[in-house]
């Protein structure tokens, strides 16, 4: 296994881990820990303003459940040997709304570790395809 597929593989695993703990503190109180000390003192641990809003669910369903998708296609893709070209597609919309749910985080002073874990597994997972694109072609992950 090269550096490149490593590096996808952990931020699949770091990015659906930040997914199901992110689904979990839409109905449940999240341990302080996870979400951060300024935040944790705010109602509920924080799980109400970061995973109850409308911005938690912005297609509907909660954010978090669109992020444990993808994470378990894009698994299934590597695994499957899925085009490359396929999977960035795929990765696009996430990198995207993880750049809109980012700047939120940052213009309204919230913290949150596993918000910021999923986003920078995001970024990752893009960036590693997008290399894998223009380095082999696109066809082999």
């Amino acid at each position: 296994m090269n550096v490149p597929t490593i590096l996808l593989w952990i931020g699949i695993i770091v990015g659906l881990s930040a997914a199901t703990a992110a689904f979990y503190g839409r109905y449940k109180v999240l341990p302080a820990f996870l979400t951060g000390p300024a935040v944790c003192k705010l109602e509920a641990g924080g799980c109400a303003v970061l995973f109850r809003t409308k911005r938690a669910a912005l297609l509907g369903l909660p954010n978090a459940f669109f992020g444990m998708v993808l994470y378990l296609l894009l698994a299934a893709g590597l695994i499957l040997n899925w085009p490359i070209l396929f999977l960035l597609i795929a990765a696009t919309p996430a990198l995207l709304m993880s750049i809109f749910l980012g700047y939120s985080l940052i213009t309204n002073h919230l913290e949150c570790r596993i918000c910021w874990a999923g986003h920078f597994a995001n970024a990752t997972i893009w960036l590693v395809l997008l290399f894998k694109l223009l380095t082999q072609g696109g066809y082999s992950p």
